[in-house]
């Protein structure tokens, strides 16, 4: 990861922060939203160029899924991993 560090991005995220990123000349969002303190959701927005809608989106009851936040293909068909040394982390 470029200008963070990885795991902090990770714990902010597993608590339902915003973390901006960038990857491939695009600007992304992800955060968490719980409407009930039942379901979460943590969620991906393309913010530039922008898109109407999330990108990946995943909900679990009890908390935020990082774990699938970390094995979905979650942009370009890759995950979190595979792509994690390219993303540039802009709000840290």
């Amino acid at each position: 990861m470029i200008n963070g560090d990885v795991h902090e991005f990770l714990d902010l995220l597993s608590d339902g922060f915003e973390v901006v990123f960038l990857y491939k000349g695009k600007k992304y969002c992800a955060q968490g939203f719980s409407d009930d303190a039942i379901n979460y959701e943590l969620v991906i927005e393309q913010w530039e160029p922008w898109s109407d809608s999330y990108i990946w989106s995943k909900t679990k009851k009890g908390d935020y899924d990082i774990d699938a936040f970390q094995k979905d293909p979650i942009i370009d068909g890759k995950t979190f991993w595979e792509i994690q040394d390219e993303i540039e982390w802009v709000d840290c």
